[in-house]
């Protein structure tokens, strides 16, 4: 079941975060015979966001401008894999 929720909000020290206003969602869903983690986000801030998908066990999504009440997806191979912030970039 899909999980819609803020973006994460904890970052290393001398990163930022994204606003609260870009809200992200999960889920794992099966493509063929194979599973697939997929992450979306959708940007309700009013305004152009810039940000990157911190996935925790494969590599990084790339940086990418984000406007107003649009959307962006990305996914992964497997059910391991999630987001586990949204970075400013």
């Amino acid at each position: 079941m899909p999980t819609t929720t803020a973006a994460p909000t904890a970052s290393p020290a001398g990163v930022r975060a994204v606003p609260n206003c870009v809200h992200l969602e999960q889920r794992d869903y099966k493509r063929g015979d194979q599973w697939r983690s997929l992450a979306n986000v959708k940007n309700t801030c009013g305004y152009t966001v810039r940000l990157r998908m911190i996935w925790r066990g494969t590599t990084d999504g790339r940086c990418v401008s984000l406007h107003d009440k649009r959307e962006h997806g990305e996914s992964k191979p497997g059910t391991g894999p999630y987001v586990s912030e949204l970075r400013d970039c």
